[in-house]
This record gives C-alpha cells, structure tokens and sequence, in this order.
C-alpha cells in the first residue's frame, strides 16, 4: 500500500509485478502506479509493503524496469484476431442481393479460421501519466522512524538506502503498536487497515517501509518512467509464490495487476487472477536482469538465473477481491497458452 501524510491515501490504479520462484525462495519485483489528489503533491509518499521473512532490499532505475516489463509484454501478448472487415463483407453481400449459396460462402468464410487474415497485436504497455512523481518530494528520515519503536512494541530489523528509497524492515507483535508507529510520523493508517495488519502480525510477517527519496541531481529516468517510480525489490524465502494485496484493498479503490510469474513449471493462481500466457522462457529475462541497474550491484547472481518457464495474470479486482493474498501454486500440466482477443 502507498501512504503518505494525509488522510485521503494516494489512488493506486495500477499495479505490476515480476516474481521469480526458484525452491522456496520468492524474488518479487514490483512497481505502482497512483493518482495523488489534486493540491496535495508536494505530500512525503512510500511504500508499505507485507512480506513473510526478513528480506533482502534492492531497486533498478525507472527506465530499466520500463524495458523490461515492455519486453515481457511482447513476449505474452495475445492473439487478436480482428473479425470486422468480414462481417461487413458479409453484410454487403447479403445487401447486394446475392444468391443464397454466394452468401453461404461468404458466412463459412467468416465462421472457419483463416489465421492469415489476422495479424497479432503488437500494442505496447498504455503509456501513464507521470506527474505524480515529478515533482520533488519533502525528505523524511527514516532513522526518524526508529525513536518510538521500543516503547510501540515495534523492531526496526535493518535500515538501507536502495536507489531512490530510504527503506526500513519492521516487525510488529501487535497492531496498535504498528499503525502508533507509523501515525507517529504523521501517517494517516486507521480501522479500515487493521483487519489486514492483523492478518500479517499474526503470522510473524515483515513489512518493508519504503520512503521516496531522490538524491539531488538525480536521473528523472533512474527516478520515474512512463508514470511508475523505479521498482522495490526484496527477496525472501517463502513455500510458494505470494503477492500481497490485502493493504493494497483497504484503500477502497479497483486496481489493474498485471503479474509475470517466472518459475521451474507452470503455475496458477487459483482462481484469483485470470492466466494470460503461459509458455517456455527465453534466456532474455535473465539477461536483462544481469545486465540492468540495480543497486547494491551484484544483487543477481548468474548461476541462480534459470526460471525456464513464464506465466502472465492480469486483472482488474475490487477491494473484497483483494481482502487476502494472491497465493500461487504449481498447475496440473505443462500445457502452453495465449489468449485470444476477438476484436471488430
């Protein structure tokens, strides 16, 4: 969830995500996109974000994490097949007063696949707007953070600084402490996130607490691109793949997730997100990751970059579809897939 230093959250329309799974350990790359209301853009904005062990913490700079999610997009996108020049052939004909058997041609030429005629899409990702995050946004020190945490029953775990966010890992034994702790500095959480802090307090998760923070004479392209802040990256050992949405939920807005699950097999959402694509793994995904800018450096190591296999979820759900977490599991087949968009 974002959350900054009002008492209406940020809109977070839109939310994307690349999660490698390799024997229990989950990489979870992850970007927002979010509205800010209008006369409140100069607010101190981050993250919180659930995850289920203490994690390691990198980001890659805004335009790198463009490429790449613009790469998986290609490579998933679908089959479109585009059907409204033969329905208005068919409909000329019929107007023309053809023969019964010349119209039944035309309408057998309409129902058989012709995979010639139709051509795939190759739509790139919708471009957003990006004046959320050009602007420059007031510092806040999150050793700040760590005066109250004692007496709030909360532990600030570690503190870094990844790319443009001053990160804190915390975990909390009850709720009030929590959200005392977060309030304390003038962060507005309440009743309608409790439900889901309670959730993760109760089965010992983390949270990762991430402050934008752009150093001066910053990159805008290390910092934003095409509306979404450079990605957060953690790392953590987890039974199967998780997204976190249930925080995400208690903002009361429908949210786009568009989640790329690289894994050893294909793999499901149950029910929770509708599959895209699914299908063999080039090695340009690791290659890309090598070779882009994270820091710390060498957050990616070569010889743990084998995820053979991809699979793409997208939909756009309403805050009780995300009351829990998207947990993801292995599918019963191999099959491959590609959606089929029917257009006119």
């Amino acid at each position: 969830m974002m959350f900054w230093r009002e008492t209406i959250p940020p809109k977070i329309p839109y939310q994307r995500a690349l999660i490698l799974f390799d024997k229990g350990t989950e990489t979870l790359i992850l970007q927002s996109r979010y509205e800010i209301p209008k006369g409140d853009r100069n607010s101190t904005l981050g993250w919180v974000v659930p995850v289920p062990a203490v994690p390691e913490v990198a980001s890659m700079a805004a335009d790198m994490a463009q490429g790449l999610f613009m790469g998986l997009s290609e490579y998933s996108r679908p089959r479109v097949t585009i059907i409204g020049p033969t329905v208005f052939a068919v409909l000329f004909v019929a107007v023309a007063g053809l023969s019964l058997l010349t119209l039944l041609v035309c309408l057998l030429s309409f129902v058989l696949p012709l995979p010639q005629r139709f051509k795939e899409n190759r739509g790139r990702l919708a471009r957003y707007s990006m004046w959320g995050l050009l602007i420059c946004f007031p510092l806040i020190s999150i050793r700040g953070f760590a005066a109250a945490n004692r007496s709030l029953g909360v532990d600030v775990i570690a503190e870094q600084r990844v790319g443009i966010y001053d990160v804190s890992v915390v975990r909390s034994d009850n709720t009030e402490g929590l959200i005392g702790w977060l309030n304390k500095n003038d962060f507005k959480f309440g009743d309608r996130d409790r439900a889901a802090f309670d959730s993760y307090i109760s089965k010992r998760w983390c949270f990762v607490v991430a402050i934008i923070n752009p150093s001066t004479g910053e990159e805008e392209r290390r910092i934003v691109s095409e509306g979404l802040a450079a990605p957060l990256i953690l790392r953590f050992p987890h039974t199967n793949p998780t997204y976190p949405v249930a925080l995400t939920g208690t903002g009361g807005f429908e949210t786009e997730i568009v989640i790329y699950l690289a894994s050893s097999t294909k793999m499901t959402a149950n029910d929770r997100l509708t599959l895209r694509f699914a299908g063999e793994l080039r090695k340009w995904l690791s290659r890309e990751l090598l070779s882009a800018d994270i820091n710390p450096e060498g957050f990616f190591d070569p010889k743990k970059m084998n995820f053979p296999y991809l699979c793409k979820f997208k939909d756009r759900l309403t805050p009780d579809r995300m009351r829990e977490d998207i947990i993801f599991s292995e599918a019963e087949d191999d099959k491959p897939y590609r959606e089929h968009i029917v257009k006119w």
